[in-house]
């Protein structure tokens, strides 16, 4: 580093937005700081302590490092979103990115329908309190909607236009906005607000979510129109399978129980949203074969006779032969319906599979089922207690029936649902 220029410009990475050396800043304040060897440094969310380290030491020793160009940053950080996320990972990612990168404490989306802009997920203090609200065309997202332009808002203690209702619920002071329609193409579909800056918020603030909001337009569409169909394709499944479940009205929450647990260990096992929202369908769908079993069977109140028994157990093939013909499911719902009733040592049904041979979403939706199944009222017994239920599972575990992996997420799943 000695033999360094003293003069020499090196260009900064793009999540590098400024620095602060013996009190002088170059380039940008941001949301996010770190200091390295007593030097600020102001940086996106996705920076290198390594790389920073190194920065610093060129720093000390008379390299000028120059920041990424603002313009640089907002096409960086837009283009790095995932448009493959859940609409609400997404919009949180979006929030949170444009508000470090403009220093501010708050962000919302908000969506067009109709007559009025509805919050989507928020992030910042008045996350999860105002998303039902709907808002005026008359407040100031609507005015930023209607003028489709970028606007900036300095002074809302005496402007008549802000919209107070959502600041009430929320129990949140908005003390200035800057604002921005989202656009796809030609068409407006939202406005994407910036709030609350220490010193109010500037023109190139505005140029800043104005170009932000052109970047992430269709990403957001896409996210917005997949959430839509997801919720309405999991309800058209919530219904046929309550419809299975409720033939008898011991198990007719079972689908949506076993559902819900199946996601809290999967959330635990790292899977991604995409994976959750399969591992969800499958769940809910893990039954629906038993509309093939005759209700003498299905029904019964006492025990089952051999022959009895081995028609109940087609109930995991016929499933999936049902889910075959459904144009949305892929091979992993398709498993977890089909599998959930195999065991790792070969004892389980329909086809004796052992070990790896046997999906994650099977393992995950079969010690899910059987929680469920003991831990609820049947016709033939009482619900017995979650703790007498994990010892009968963890026996099990110990057998070498079910994963010992999922078996330790399924008990912190229930530690966290029996707190709640």
């Amino acid at each position: 580093m000695s033999n360094l220029n003293k003069e020499k410009l090196v260009e900064a990475p793009t999540w590098l937005c400024g620095y602060k050396y013996n009190g002088h800043l170059v380039g940008r304040v941001s949301k996010n700081k770190v200091v390295v060897e007593d030097i600020e440094f102001y940086v996106l969310g996705n920076y290198s302590q390594n790389f920073l380290k190194r920065l610093a030491e060129m720093i000390e020793h008379g390299v000028k490092i120059n920041p990424a160009s603002l313009r640089d940053q907002v096409v960086y950080i837009a283009a790095k979103l995932n448009s493959n996320l859940r609409l609400n990972e997404l919009l949180k990612d979006i929030q949170q990115e444009i508000c470090t990168i403009i220093n501010a404490e708050a962000a919302s989306i908000l969506m067009y329908e109709a007559d009025h802009l509805r919050f989507l997920v928020t992030v910042g203090k008045a996350s999860g309190k105002i998303e039902s609200i709907p808002v005026p065309m008359e407040s100031i997202a609507g005015k930023i909607f209607l003028e489709g332009k970028a606007l900036v808002f300095n002074d809302l203690e005496t402007n008549p236009v802000h919209f107070k209702g959502v600041d009430k619920v929320a129990k949140f002071k908005t003390k200035n906005i800057v604002g921005s329609p989202i656009w796809v193409e030609d068409e407006k579909i939202g406005v994407i607000e910036v709030l609350n800056k220490d010193g109010g918020f500037s023109e190139e603030d505005a140029e800043t979510v104005e170009l932000f909001a052109k970047l992430i337009g269709r990403k957001l569409l896409s996210a917005w129109r997949y959430e839509k169909f997801s919720e309405s394709f999991k309800k058209i499944l919530l219904a046929i399978a309550t419809a299975i479940d409720k033939r008898d009205n011991y198990t007719h929450q079972h689908s949506k129980n076993v559902a819900r647990i199946s996601v809290e260990i999967g959330k635990r096992m790292g899977l991604s949203q995409q994976e959750l929202e399969k591992l969800e369908f499958s769940a809910i769908l893990h039954d629906v074969g038993k509309i093939g079993i005759p209700d003498s069977i299905l029904l019964k109140p006492g025990k089952l006779t051999d022959e009895e028994y081995k028609i109940i157990k087609n109930h995991t093939v016929y499933g999936a032969e049902i889910l075959a013909q459904v144009k949305y499911v892929d091979e992993d719902i398709l498993k977890g319906a089909l599998e959930h009733h195999e065991k790792l040592d070969g004892s389980g049904y329909p086809y004796g599979k052992k070990g790896e041979e046997i999906s994650l979403f099977g393992k995950i939706i079969g010690i899910a089922d059987v929680f469920d199944a003991l831990s609820s009222k049947r016709t033939y017994k009482e619900a017995w207690d979650f703790g007498e239920v994990l010892k009968i599972i963890e026996a099990d575990v110990e057998k070498g029936k079910f994963s010992k992996e999922v078996f330790e997420k399924l008990l912190e799943s229930v530690k966290e649902l029996s707190e709640n």
